[in-house]
């Protein structure tokens, strides 16, 4: 079975130095990140800098580097890659492009991993194109962080206890092998990290501040008599206004907790929230936070 491309920021790839095998020895080999993603197939965008091409006794091997708002990829493709080194070839850099590829490990020395992916697919893409995969990718890693706190809280973490906590079984099956494997992930700083690769889309500052300034204008709302509101979306949206203290919003972890001390799973959580968004009744004035309307 074809596997799923992951989308993940170059800086949550590169810190990963975690080769799991599942089954037997000619299953699929997956990179597990400190985030807990299962990584086999990743897609990222970004903006091609270099390329490089050498001979091998395989013929030409091409490597390139594709940068995104968190860091590098280092990207190679050779003769079982020919669509890949086609592109590579003939692409003039720097541009905006799209890589599906295989995740790879590279151990030069003992105690010393470096991944790496290895093309099948290069594309040029549009900013608008590579602007909405940070967007997407960022709400990947938003819920992977999420499944890594819920992983951190358990002892020991294993992928049953975090799928009964509402956990996408596959998310729980990584956090789990993440979390024995790395133990104690700074999920501070891939949470910032998730706000600077929000920030770097045009229009997001202005568009997040438009946002506050119209709720700071309103008071905050009930829902309207036509609304009907589920009795989880009622309890989320008690507890976002409790937790908003500030015009940034009240943190998804603190949501999330909050709604767990009154018996809601995380799939509940997500569910209600979703559900609050399409009815207007909340909104996130930036990623990972939430606000009334």
């Amino acid at each position: 079975m074809r596997e799923m491309a992951v989308r993940l920021f170059a800086a949550e790839f590169n810190s990963s130095d975690y080769e799991h095998r599942e089954g037997e020895e000619k299953s699929s080999v997956y990179v597990i990140t400190p985030l807990g993603a299962k990584v086999n197939r990743l897609l990222v965008m970004g903006v091609l800098t270099e390329i490089d091409s050498r001979d091998t006794e395989g013929g030409k091997l091409y490597t390139a580097q594709v940068t995104d708002p968190t860091g590098t990829f280092r990207i190679s493709a050779g003769q079982y890659q020919e669509y890949a080194s086609r592109t590579l070839q003939n692409i003039e850099v720097p541009a905006f492009v799209a890589v599906v590829g295989k995740a790879r490990t590279y151990s030069p020395e003992e105690g010393t991993v470096y991944v790496s992916i290895r093309a099948e697919e290069v594309a040029v893409v549009t900013q608008e194109q590579k602007d909405y995969w940070i967007y997407e990718t960022c709400r990947e890693t938003a819920r992977r962080i999420s499944a890594m706190k819920a992983a951190m809280d358990l002892a020991p973490p294993t992928a049953e206890g975090i799928a009964r906590m509402g956990v996408n079984r596959r998310l729980a099956e990584g956090a789990a092998l993440a979390a024995a494997h790395y133990r104690g992930t700074d999920l501070a700083a891939y949470r910032g990290m998730v706000v600077e690769a929000l920030r770097s889309i045009p229009g997001i500052e202005e568009a997040t501040g438009e946002a506050d300034a119209a709720v700071r204008e309103r008071s905050a709302a009930s829902p309207s008599p036509g609304e009907e509101l589920t009795e989880a979306e009622q309890q989320l949206l008690v507890i976002i206004g409790e937790l908003d203290r500030s015009t940034r919003g009240a943190e998804w972890d603190d949501i999330v907790d909050a709604a767990r001390a009154k018996q809601l799973a995380e799939e509940q959580i997500n569910e209600a929230v979703e559900g609050l968004l399409d009815k207007g009744m909340v909104y996130e004035p930036v990623l990972g936070r939430m606000k009334r309307i």
